[in-house]
């Protein structure tokens, strides 16, 4: 009896593609730890730039046709020159400027390449870095400043403003903001409401920073400290934590006691996470996300309506959750954007 080939009715074309996912990265990384990205901001030729930056002439030229291929870069009669993207987000100097964003946020999958998941895996996660570092806390600040300013903040200042309750509120508060630059983006959606972002000491020198520079001195305050240990204050008509109750997951009761304190009555408590199913098994940009954190030995992820059911527990006398598909940055996932009422 003679063999049959195997049928054609299911395609294999994405285990193809996932090694020159790996690869693209490496390109653009390679690019953003050179600053290359500002030397083509006026055009320049393979030559010049292999000069300047005493690299190898033939696969600098390579290397440019791959940032072309890639849509970062064009090229007309040699003369390699940013895309309108590129331009914006991949040169320094910039307030949409992302390199050493991407740069950070990429040394958090480092561990993991190059047999690193095998060893992980095999072995268990490493000894934990020390996190008490104020400079750690500062650089991811800073990240999280120049990521935030180019979609985020404006994002979820939009998501607030279009809460029935907006025009009435008078003080907010932001907790655990980071730079700050989600609550100055929400305070200046709003006429007269006033602002206090709440954060730890090193993260607080950035926020104050941010405050500052947008001339939001009169409307936003600046205030230190740890949301579960200390004092943030009361009477407030809108509290808000943004990526940042993971840090907390286990004390979800403690904080949601807390915030209910501070709101005065019909106050309104939201809260934007990650929410993975019950199986842990999507959302997939979720899981691979939160997967070099995990493997290294902080599960800090929260299920789908998790942070509904602690508001529930606490007090609150109603919640609505709402899936965000069209969120800024897709490759983490969707965002749950949670909302709790206090009692009129």
């Amino acid at each position: 009896m003679r063999k049959s080939l195997p049928p054609m009715d299911t395609s294999y074309e994405v285990f193809f593609k996932m090694p020159y996912e790996a690869l693209k990265w490496e390109l653009l990384k390679t690019a953003l730890e050179w600053k290359l990205f500002d030397r083509t901001s006026a055009g320049t030729s393979a030559a010049a730039l292999s000069d300047a930056l005493g690299l190898h002439p033939g696969n600098t030229t390579y290397l440019l046709n791959a940032l072309v291929a890639l849509g970062l870069l064009t090229k007309k009669d040699g003369v390699y020159t940013n895309t309108a993207r590129a331009e914006r987000f991949l040169t320094t100097g910039k307030d949409t400027s992302l390199g050493e964003a991407l740069l950070f946020m990429a040394g958090w999958t480092t561990p993991l390449l190059n047999g690193g998941v095998q060893k992980l895996v095999e072995n268990g996660p490493p000894p934990q870095d020390d996190l008490t570092d104020p400079a750690i806390w500062v650089q991811g600040a800073r990240v999280s400043l120049s990521h935030s300013r180019c979609a985020r903040a404006q994002y979820v200042a939009r998501l607030v403003a279009e809460l029935p309750e907006f025009p009435s509120f008078t003080r907010i508060l932001d907790l655990g903001s980071g730079p700050g630059i989600i609550g100055i983006a929400v305070t200046a959606a709003h006429p007269s409401l006033k602002c206090v972002v709440f954060d730890q000491p090193p993260v607080c020198t950035v926020a104050r920073e941010a405050v500052v520079e947008y001339g939001m001195e009169e409307r936003v305050a600046v205030q230190e400290g740890d949301y579960m240990s200390d004092d943030f204050g009361s009477g407030y008509d809108f509290v808000m934590a943004n990526y940042t109750l993971n840090f907390y997951r286990d004390r979800l009761a403690d904080i949601m006691t807390k915030v209910l304190q501070a709101l005065r009555p019909g106050g309104v408590f939201m809260v934007t996470s990650d929410g993975l199913n019950r199986d842990r098994t999507a959302p997939a940009g979720s899981i691979i996300s939160w997967l070099p954190i995990q493997l290294q030995g902080n599960d800090m992820s929260f299920e789908s309506g998790q942070i509904a059911r602690a508001m529930r527990e606490a007090g609150f006398v109603s919640t609505e959750m709402r899936v965000l598909t069209d969120v800024e940055v897709e490759a983490h996932g969707s965002v749950e954007m949670t909302l709790g009422r206090k009692k009129g």
